[in-house]
């Protein structure tokens, strides 16, 4: 009796090796899984940032384009490239300028995420019409997201 009694206490000392890895394995599907969820939506959020942060350059575009209209009404950028952008100074640059090319405050950039600001000009019927567009690469880094607004100008 007393053999029996001992083995009976060998068998109920702890968990086996398996027991443990199931249990690690369990946790560990558990704790990827919230990595993940709280990774992607960190991801929208940025991106969400972003897009709005490209909304305000877009607009402060079409704002100062109204000032600079207001200030010389006759002269409808005649002489300005095919594509432009405003600076904060309300000097007219090419697109392909680095003063095109700002980050979220509107300075020129020189850091990620750059915004690259362009401002076409099309003329029908003696319509103006203004196209700003944004484009910068996404918060991931695989592709370019945009943003177009236009303003159109009566006179």
């Amino acid at each position: 009796m007393h053999v029996t009694h001992r083995l009976v206490r060998l068998r109920e000392r702890g968990d086996t090796i398996v027991e443990v890895l199931i249990a690690i394995a369990v946790i560990s599907l558990v704790l990827g899984g919230a990595y993940v969820t709280t990774n992607r939506s960190l991801l929208a959020t940025r991106d969400a940032q972003e897009r709005g942060t490209a909304l305000k350059l877009v607009e402060s575009q079409i704002e100062q384009l109204k000032g600079v209209v207001a200030a010389n009404p006759s002269q409808v950028f005649s002489g300005a490239p095919a594509s432009f952008c405003i600076s904060n100074v309300s000097t007219v640059s090419a697109a392909s300028s680095p003063a095109c090319a700002v980050d979220e405050n509107g300075a020129p950039a020189s850091a990620e995420p750059i915004y690259h600001l362009s401002i076409g000009l099309v003329t029908t019927g003696g319509l103006n019409t203004f196209t700003v567009t944004n484009h910068w690469t996404n918060v991931r880094g695989d592709s370019t997201d945009s943003l177009q607004m236009q303003y159109r100008l009566y006179q």
